[in-house]
């Protein structure tokens, strides 16, 4: 019970967090609503483990506590992937921009 109203709490600031984020134009839209389906999700199974046991039911997981953890290891795996294409764009900006500042310094 205790640990269901820290998760509530870090779920409410974690929502707060991000609305001020989206205000102040850190996270666009898009990522707004990704991380507000992330903590809804986490205060639904926190309230409603009955929601893990069906869908670890439905996709054929025997045991209900290991849903969250795949599904969470799937989710970091993504985000890894997403972070290392933004950091080969960034990588590559970077790359024409010295360039750029090269051939302006040199002429």
């Amino acid at each position: 019970m205790i640990l269901q109203w820290v998760i509530l709490i870090l779920v409410v600031i974690m929502y707060f967090k991000i609305l001020i984020d989206l205000k102040k134009g850190k996270i666009s839209l898009r990522r707004f609503f990704f991380w507000l389906f992330i903590w809804t999700g986490l205060s639904v199974i926190t309230y409603f483990p009955q929601v893990v046991l069906f869908f670890s039911n439905l996709i054929g997981i025997e045991r209900a506590q290991d849903l969250p953890i795949y599904f969470s290891i799937i989710l970091l795996f993504y985000l890894l992937f997403k972070l290392g294409i933004k950091m080969e764009e960034i990588e590559q900006g970077i790359t024409k921009l010295v360039k750029k500042i090269a051939l302006e310094i040199k002429n």
